[in-house]
């Protein structure tokens, strides 16, 4: 029997805003956590804050805008949930913010509107999302739906790989995008995300899992190739091999220390993992075709919230045919390096492959 998921207050809002975002053709998320460290006597994490809804797309350069929400339904100081939301939207390096809010003061507007930030009370943001023809009630009653689906499969699937799911709930927004791409290879790689597959139907929900984490994998490897085009667009696969190491002086000092340890241990294993050429040359193919590969998360986001269903998985060529056909191959290249270089199952993409 499935747990039951307790839904806070401010569910209602959150909806209202994934369903701005998506209509303004945004990749959305809810309740992305901003996190710290430190070490006093021990290593700590501590939670901070969080963005209600996070919304992101890639421009066809693939350069990135990111867009995020506070929703609060409460009776609490509008002026002091902007003062809290300022720095959260200051952390992620937001490109525009989002305050929902039941009631908002004039004041808190005027602060707001010099910060990037829009606000909205829950009439004025139903105003907006009729002016987009859509059937308001239908749309958020959908989209609870997704929202819940998603969030059973992905505590169902912890039992499977307790890391994977801790590390995309709490880690991938708050690790740099280098960090996060050998971060899902391992995690992929572990033996708990495939071996319990063996001899057995992979499960819709579990999939799902899969294509949620491919969705991640392709923003931060898509905000690499990005950097690394401006950095150096005339040598792009070198400055993506720098990018994926954190930069020609991380690659650097990295090298370094695997070579002092090489000699310490008379070990002669290759510094580069090896996915390391293949990822490079699919980087490459995508920074060259760049509308194609800014599409990428968009299509992925798609299929996730439009595909699965209780006991299966239906993607059609119709179901994709607003995107690139180019997107769909590159997407089919993604998924086949991940099958490939952390032992998946074929069945875990295999609905998509086919197309």
């Amino acid at each position: 029997m499935a747990k039951k998921i307790t839904l806070n207050k401010d569910h209602s809002l959150k909806l209202l805003c994934k369903e701005l975002y998506k209509q303004m053709g945004f990749c959305t998320h809810y309740e992305v956590l901003l996190r710290t460290k430190s070490y006093i006597s021990s290593y700590k994490t501590h939670d901070i804050s969080d963005i209600d809804v996070l919304g992101y797309k890639f421009n066809s350069d693939l350069s990135l805008f990111k867009i995020g929400s506070e929703c609060k339904s409460g009776e609490s100081s509008a002026l002091e949930e902007l003062f809290k939301f300022l720095g959260v939207f200051d952390y992620y390096k937001l490109d525009r913010g989002y305050l929902i809010k039941s009631k908002i003061h004039q004041n808190a507007r005027e602060v707001a509107i010099k910060n990037g930030i829009r606000c909205f009370t829950e009439a004025e943001i139903r105003q907006l999302l009729l002016g987009f023809g859509i059937d308001i009630e239908k749309k958020l009653s959908i989209e609870n739906a997704k929202y819940l689906k998603l969030t059973r499969s992905l505590a169902s699937f912890k039992e499977k790989n307790d890391k994977l799911i801790e590390y995309l709930k709490f880690d991938f927004w708050n690790k740099e995008d280098w960090k996060n791409i050998h971060n899902i290879i391992h995690l992929f790689s572990n033996p708990s995300s495939n071996l319990l597959f063996k001899d057995q139907e992979v499960k819709s929900s579990e999939k799902q899992v899969f294509y949620h984490t491919l969705e991640l994998f392709s923003y931060s490897l898509l905000f690499i190739i990005g950097q690394s085009m401006v950095l150096n667009y005339s040598d792009v696969k070198s400055s993506i091999n720098n990018s994926l190491y954190g930069g020609a002086e991380s690659l650097n000092e990295k090298r370094k220390i695997h070579d002092l340890v090489s000699q310490a241990t008379s070990n002669n294993d290759s510094f580069e993992p090896n996915w390391h050429s293949d990822l490079i040359n699919i980087s490459t193919r995508l920074s060259e075709s760049t509308y194609a590969s800014s599409k990428i998360p968009e299509m992925i986001q798609y299929i996730i919230e439009n595909s699965f269903y209780e006991s299966k998985v239906s993607i059609k060529s119709e179901d994709i045919k607003d995107f690139p056909d180019l997107t769909r191959k590159f997407t089919q290249d993604l998924m086949h390096f991940l099958t490939k270089h952390c032992g998946l199952e074929k069945e875990i993409f295999e609905d998509f492959m086919k197309l």
